[in-house]
């Protein structure tokens, strides 16, 4: 698909929404839990998502829109303003986006979205978790992205922040929509991997601006830098885990580091080490031809009764069972 097909798709019929407030309401009952929130009730939206064997989803938010009622997510999910506004409630707040603007939203961030006009068009991308596990971005001093991406790039943190920003003066971040949507709707060889690159492209062309607006508090530099350092050991050296190690890397004191690491995270450094792991053998178990044993050497165990308690302590599920789960 071209840039003209796409702009003739994006101006049908298609891309407009056919269901009343009623309806939607009607199709979130049938799906989804609710739990108290404002003086309404709010969806859950479960993390039973169809990503397939891609770890993203490219969705429409349509013009004419009805009314969408406050709702979580279990993935990040970012919304791109194609055409006219959409408004936004989130955390009570009020936030109109217009044509250009882009906003992160972490995990279980509540937020509800009010009708759009013929001429409002968004485009939503939901990440499964599994998005950035092979992605590291270093900090910035001069930004508060690269804190917010560590946050979003890990299972350990606390997610419940958001990010606002106006990139309509980029021409590089709507091409890269587009050539998304190009992608998504014409699917060929390697579209998924091609999308995955462009949502990178995005995602490192933030970190150059200031949002405009956000409800995330960096914490100081120093510890930026450390809470960072932390987060690229244990993605790159999670077989060994050793703090040592990581703290003649970044010369300071284990004591210091394990404090940092507990008072930004609710975790000790081998809670992290375990989460890496267990994560990465949840990948290896969906590769059939390594055995279960092997997949424990993989990331670092050699006992495998330690290996068995630990994934099921994690997953809920022994190796096998998980494996079998996949088929």
């Amino acid at each position: 698909m071209n840039y003209q097909q796409l702009s003739n798709f994006l101006k049908s019929r298609s891309t407009f929404n056919h269901a009343s407030s009623e309806d939607v309401i009607k199709h979130f009952q049938g799906k989804y839990k609710t739990v108290p929130y404002k003086n309404e009730q709010m969806f859950v939206f479960n993390n039973q998502r169809p990503f397939g064997h891609s770890s993203h989803l490219i969705q429409l938010h349509k013009r004419k829109m009805s009314k969408i009622p406050y709702h979580t997510y279990h993935f990040i999910v970012v919304t791109y303003v194609y055409e006219g506004q959409i408004t936004m409630l989130i955390e009570g707040k009020t936030i109109t986006l217009t044509k250009g603007d882009l906003i992160i939203l972490d995990k279980f961030v509540p937020h509800s979205v009010q009708p759009t006009s013929k001429n409002d068009l968004g485009i939503n991308i939901i990440l499964d978790n599994k998005f950035f596990e092979d992605t590291v971005i270093k900090t910035s001093e001069d930004s508060s992205l690269p804190s917010f991406m560590i946050e979003l790039m890990s299972h350990q943190y606390k997610h419940n922040h958001f990010l606002l920003f106006s990139t309509d003066k980029l021409p590089i971040v709507r091409n890269s929509i587009q050539n998304i949507l190009c992608e998504d709707l014409d699917k060929s060889t390697f579209s998924n991997t091609i999308i995955d690159n462009y949502i990178m492209i995005i995602f490192m062309v933030l970190i150059r601006l200031k949002p405009i607006e956000t409800n995330f508090i960096n914490s100081d530099p120093q510890t930026q830098k450390i809470i960072s350092e932390v987060n690229n050991y244990v993605n790159k050296y999670y077989q060994e885990g050793e703090l040592n190690k990581l703290c003649q890397q970044i010369n300071y004191s284990p004591s210091h580091i394990s404090r940092v690491i507990h008072q930004n995270t609710g975790k000790t450094f081998k809670e992290l080490i375990n989460i890496r792991r267990m994560e990465k053998a949840k990948l290896l178990l969906q590769d059939k031809s390594l055995t279960v044993h092997e997949v424990a050497e993989k990331v670092g165990i050699y006992n495998m009764t330690n290996f068995y308690k630990r994934f099921k302590l994690f997953t809920g599920k022994m190796p096998k069972e998980y494996r079998d789960k996949l088929k």
